[in-house]
């Protein structure tokens, strides 16, 4: 029993950490909703985007509903049985002396079963432990759609990075072609490669009318979140370099108050109390019963009594005691399994995201300025008539590629660090170290 105890004050505690961070998200929300009309909101927030998804979700919108049930399901486990009333008469419409209903014996009775063996609390505890379960289902599927939310928010930011940088190498590409114009209108440079930067610069204005497809397809997908079409133009913020990253300790402690984790601990108190009701329904229940008996056509009468119960052989549900002893070893194998398959999960996800983060930060402070020197000699180099356009055209995709290697690098690394999140079910920004020295501890 203090195991379960111990398994209620976790959900309890897990419930408040999930409703405070859902007030948080409304709140600040509403903050926001205040100073822009939803439907003409040039940006939206993260959490605006959460509160819209709270309120307005499909899939959560159900609950409610289910939650009615639950309860009432929890009422009815509690009903106890009715008493009945039984009426039957004798003697009558025979032979005889017993011809018509002179002789008549009636009996009415009022009889009542009376459960045994703790039946009626071992229905209701059954029938909670089912609700708390629905609760924790509940729970993770609250946290999967608000994760889903937040990854497609982090694709929008994404994709409004790589537009940006699309426009950037539009602007390159632009200057590039027009410098070369000039060169060949002079008879410097060869027509061909006049030809050559033109098709490239087409082919980047081709590839940014496709990231402005992807982009508003996104923006579609995001807003079907909370059930809508998109009323915004951009989402505020960016995908920048992470400048905390939690510890793998602090990310191994979650595993215990993890949903997926809590939702097998609800699996087991449902198979506990599952077990305890069979065990109850082995106990006979017996039937008390009292009444009045007539004869004589009613000049004569005495008050009758009854007792009843069934005859102790065998326990006629001994079956569905061991098919319930089975179920709840199950869940309890189920747990320490996956306890184990949450810890490599998190580890494995733990390092892919320090290794996107080392590699943005190598991205940043080494590779993008290298690349942008190297385009800028290669310019320099170019009008001077040292290098041909080929290596001009190389020196400009390396600075791009450079440049889109970091969008993504910085992408991975927030859906890695929400990954960490949604499978923890908490914050990974409350434990945390620097980025610079978990890098160089790596």
């Amino acid at each position: 029993m203090k195991r379960y105890q111990e398994i209620t004050l976790v959900a309890c505690r897990r419930s408040l950490v999930t409703v405070s961070l859902c007030m948080l998200a409304l709140l600040t929300g509403q903050a926001l909703a205040q100073t822009s009309n939803i439907n003409e909101q040039p940006s939206i927030s993260l959490p605006w985007v959460l509160e819209q998804t709270l309120l307005h979700n499909a899939q959560l919108k159900t609950y409610p509903y289910e939650l009615r049930a639950n309860e009432a399901a929890t009422i009815q486990a509690g009903i106890t049985p009715n008493p009945k009333f039984s009426m039957s008469v004798e003697n009558v419409l025979g032979t005889g002396n017993m011809q018509g209903v002179e002789n008549a014996e009636v009996t009415l009775a009022l009889s009542q079963l009376i459960e045994l063996g703790d039946k009626r609390q071992r229905r209701v505890d059954f029938a909670q432990a089912q609700q708390q379960q629905q609760m924790r289902r509940y729970e993770q599927q609250r946290l999967a759609i608000m994760s889903d939310a937040t990854e497609r928010y982090y694709q929008v930011l994404r994709l409004q990075a790589l537009q940006a940088w699309g426009e950037k190498r539009l602007a390159l590409e632009s200057k590039a072609l027009n410098t070369i114009e000039l060169r060949a209108k002079a008879g410097a440079v060869p027509q061909a490669d006049v030809s050559k930067l033109a098709l490239r610069l087409h082919q980047t204005k081709a590839a940014q009318q496709q990231l402005n497809g992807e982009a508003q397809v996104a923006k579609y997908r995001l807003a079907a979140m909370w059930s809508s079409e998109p009323t915004f133009n951009h989402v505020s913020g960016e995908l920048s370099q992470l400048q905390q990253l939690p510890t793998l300790a602090s990310v191994l402690n979650a595993v215990e108050s993890a949903p997926q984790y809590l939702a097998l601990l609800s699996v087991e108190r449902l198979m506990y109390a599952k077990r305890r009701m069979e065990e109850s329904k082995a106990q006979y229940d017996i039937t008390l019963g009292m009444g009045v008996k007539g004869v004589d056509g009613f000049d004569d009468g005495a008050l009758m009594f009854n007792f009843s119960m069934p005859i102790p052989l065998s326990n006629p549900n001994q079956g569905n005691i061991l098919a319930a002893k089975a179920k709840e070893d199950m869940a309890l194998e189920q747990q320490r399994l996956a306890r184990g398959q949450i810890k490599l999960t998190l580890m494995a996800i733990h390092q892919a995201m320090l290794n996107n983060a080392k590699q943005a930060q190598r991205l940043k402070q080494q590779l993008v300025p290298m690349a942008q020197r190297l385009l800028n000699d290669s310019q320099l180099a170019y009008q001077a008539g040292q290098i041909n356009v080929l290596q001009l055209v190389d020196a400009q995709s390396q600075l791009v590629s450079v440049e889109r290697e970091l969008i993504e690098a910085n992408t991975l690394a927030y859906m890695q660090l929400l990954e960490l999140e949604r499978i923890t079910g908490q914050s990974m920004t409350a434990t945390h170290i620097s980025t610079s020295v978990a890098l160089e501890n790596q």
